[in-house]
């Protein structure tokens, strides 16, 4: 497989590394220094619970002025900004040294047979939620750059987000076995039909495909570069996985058919109208006796104080427009309004992230 070139490599192991120094030194330092100043001691380094919106609201409020205080919370949020953009600020460069080589492999024939399907539709609207919005601070979003696929596999993924420590996701967190986990979440193994809401590329479905190897998977998106190269991947590792271009709100698929859906990192990345019209077309797709898991970043009211304000800086400075009104909302309060049954949330391991939300449609 072809390799970044020396300097494009080296640029992104150095962001890596920042990365990685930033969330597992700094931050400690800056916590410490949060939970000293009197408010905030008051507050305890604990999980906030059940309180209204307008009192999380307000305590965000104090604790982001509390945290801007700590030199090492400054510095710690400026190297994360840094990395978060210089993630495209030198892989971009990188991949373009790489241009003919990329090129030339993405077009390499691959056996297409055990891929599954692609279904895409060029005349689907983009709704004010996810339209013009560069998610992660990608230029021009996910659609941007149509080596967006190879930067990351090659540079990105296993130099930067390997390594955790960005987001909601801690340092030496490994996303990968995350995902393979929230799958254990799902009550039962005999799914018959799964689909999931917002793939992406194809790193959920994988998981999905080992956790239920004989399982009819459709996956949905609404960026058309990230099916086209989920949909090679999925010839290269045989998943047979049905791609659809659909809005997860409204999508093609009849009613009550599938026996599980999946959710993963998806519902940040909605606003609240969005989210609830994508529970309710979940609902409708769901056979009876269905079970959804969505695993996302967990609510303020399971955050510390010093953790709600990592949480809300994403918002503002990482380009997730939705990221403070998501761990604001209930989930769980929509769902059972919906209809849902059984509903649940916790988290799958310490902390806030990933937080599991799961529950059954009535038989």
């Amino acid at each position: 497989m072809t390799g970044l070139r020396q300097t494009g490599r080296a640029g992104l192991e150095f962001l890596g590394s920042l990365q990685h120094f930033s969330s597992g030194q700094l931050r400690p330092v800056a916590s410490r220094d949060f939970y000293a100043d009197p408010d905030m001691e008051a507050l305890g380094d604990a999980p906030l619970g059940d309180r209204s919106r307008g009192e999380l609201e307000a305590i965000l409020g104090r604790a982001k002025a509390t945290a801007a205080k700590s030199q090492a919370f400054r510095f710690e949020r400026f190297y994360q900004r840094l990395v978060a953009e210089d993630v495209y600020n030198r892989g971009i460069p990188a991949a373009e040294e790489l241009r003919p080589s990329l090129k030339a492999m993405a077009e390499t024939p691959v056996d297409m047979s055990q891929a599954g399907s692609l279904t895409l539709d060029p005349s689907l609207e983009q709704d004010d939620y996810y339209e013009g919005v560069e998610w992660h601070l990608m230029p021009g979003g996910w659609d941007g750059y149509d080596l967006a696929g190879p930067m990351f596999m090659l540079g990105v993924g296993p130099m930067i987000f390997s390594r955790g420590g960005y987001a909601a996701v801690e340092v030496d967190a490994d996303i990968s076995q995350q995902r393979m986990q929230v799958l254990g979440e799902l009550p039962r193994r005999d799914y018959r039909r799964v689909y999931e809401a917002g793939c992406g590329g194809v790193p959920t479905i994988i998981a999905i495909r080992k956790s239920f190897p004989e399982a009819e998977i459709v996956a949905s998106d609404l960026s058309t570069h990230m099916l086209k190269a989920g949909h090679r991947v999925a010839g290269m590792l045989k998943l047979n996985v049905h791609l659809k271009q659909e809005d997860c709100r409204r999508t093609s698929e009849p009613d009550n058919h599938y026996d599980a859906v999946v959710s993963y990192a998806v519902f940040h990345e909605m606003d609240d109208q969005a989210a609830l019209a994508c529970l309710r077309e979940m609902f409708r797709i769901m056979a009876p006796g269905g079970d959804i898991v969505i695993s996302d970043p967990g609510p303020v009211r399971a955050c510390t104080p010093f953790q709600a304000v990592l949480y809300d800086w994403e918002t503002e400075h990482r380009e997730e427009p939705w990221f403070t009104a998501s761990v604001l909302r209930s989930l769980p309060q929509m769902m059972r309004e919906i209809g849902y049954v059984d509903v649940q949330e916790y988290p799958l391991e310490q902390g806030p992230y990933p937080w599991i939300t799961r529950g059954s449609k009535p038989v």
